[in-house]
């Protein structure tokens, strides 16, 4: 049997993540991985409480493709409270398998073969490979690295937006950047859209990560986008949670009405029990966790920070999320992403992920990146690890 000849076209074009090739090289030496995007810190133990309870109280069956009442409400309280946003539980707000899950829908909905998506790079793997799984073209905005953070050029965006573009896609707090959008790169945004038809989906997934006084914007708020936006969030990165596969989609009703059958059509509801101990978890928590969660994670990239300058390695300060790219040029000059990743695996037991799976051209990104989701003494087993790093003379 010839089974290549049965696998579709879109699905054999799929590329491995470097992500996932480094996890599995880390894991047959018993390193430290700090590639993956697993956090793994400890969920908070109300929530882990709450989805016990649930499944005891019976909650283990379908819900409502758009997921149970209870999570809807939550979210929708959420919003109002920390985004600024009114979404209707009933009609505009759906919980999907995880921001993956909502994205996947997104595509669903939006894209036929032929169309046009816009998308800032660096940008997150998954994110092209479920554009490019639709059949859809990618138009890159390169995002470029100043004294103040990675910014944009107006005219790059109006050259990526075509009749064909169903829409652009804004990752806020980015991953792997840690870009925050401004106020003011917004309304520009918001300005170039406005007399197109061309949405704007937003991923908001790191939005309790937002570092040194900055603010996260959902962009739904800036006033001539709300009715052209969809946002995705979810709590598996700010409950640890990324095994529980629990997101969240706001969009105009008449869109969330048509993505609600998709995800009925791809797997009927998230886990019943994990949706209402979120939901129960949403209710639960209030300003001060979400402080303690944000300081937390400031103090992870401050102090892994320092610890690579004494190495010799040059870390590129996110603004939010959590995750760090760190160049490497100055301490190994001349070498490509891949082989410094290769060589942290061999020489130190460590995990980054090359360039190579955020940009087409890594020739001028001599960077990897680092997860930072992981308890303090794992960062410093880390960093004690990558001592073993010796300059390379030029």
């Amino acid at each position: 049997m010839d089974y290549g000849r049965l696998i579709s076209e879109q699905t054999n074009a799929l590329s491995t993540p470097a992500l996932r090739q480094i996890t599995i090289e880390v894991q047959k030496i018993g390193g430290v991985n700090l590639g993956q995007g697993t956090c793994q810190l400890p969920p908070p133990p109300y929530i882990i409480e709450q989805a016990h309870n649930a499944a005891r109280e019976g909650i283990n069956r379908y819900t409502n493709p758009r997921g149970l009442q209870s999570l809807r409400e939550a979210i929708s309280k959420k919003l109002k409270a920390h985004n600024n946003l009114s979404a209707d539980p009933e009609t505009e707000i759906l919980v999907t398998c995880g921001a993956t899950g909502a994205f996947e829908a997104v595509c669903a909905t939006l894209l036929n073969p032929g169309d046009e998506v816009a998308i800032f790079e660096p940008t997150y793997p998954y994110h092209v490979q479920a554009v490019l799984r639709h059949g859809a073209k990618i138009n890159y905005i390169s995002l470029k690295l100043q004294d103040d953070g990675w910014v944009f050029n107006p005219d790059h965006i109006r050259r990526a937006i075509t009749p064909k573009t169903k829409f652009l896609l804004v990752n806020t707090p980015g991953n792997p950047t840690g870009k925050i959008y401004t106020r003011e790169e917004l309304e520009t945004i918001a300005k170039i859209l406005e007399p197109t038809d061309c949405m704007l989906v937003t991923d908001e997934i790191y939005e309790y990560m937002v570092f040194d006084g900055r603010k996260h914007i959902s962009p739904a708020t800036i006033p001539t986008l709300k009715d052209r936006t969809i946002t995705m969030g979810g709590y598996s990165k700010t409950f640890s949670i990324t095994g529980w596969r629990i997101g969240y989609c706001v969009a105009p009703p008449e869109l969330a009405a048509v993505m609600a059958n998709v995800l009925d059509r791809i797997y009927v509801c998230a886990p019943a029990p994990l949706q209402e101990g979120v939901a129960r978890g949403v209710d639960h928590f209030h300003d001060q966790f979400y402080k303690d969660l944000n300081a937390k994670y400031e103090g992870k990239r401050n102090h892994f920070a320092a610890g690579l300058r004494e190495i010799g390695l040059h870390p590129l300060m996110p603004q939010g999320a959590y995750y760090m790219l760190v160049r490497f040029d100055e301490l190994m000059p001349g070498i490509t992403s891949w082989d410094f990743a290769r060589r942290l695996v061999e020489t130190c037991g460590v995990g980054a992920v090359p360039s190579d799976d955020f940009v087409r051209d890594t020739s001028e990104a001599p960077y990897v990146r680092f997860c930072l989701a992981v308890e303090d003494p794992v960062l410093d087993d880390a960093l004690d690890r990558m001592q073993a790093l010796k300059p390379v003379a030029v």
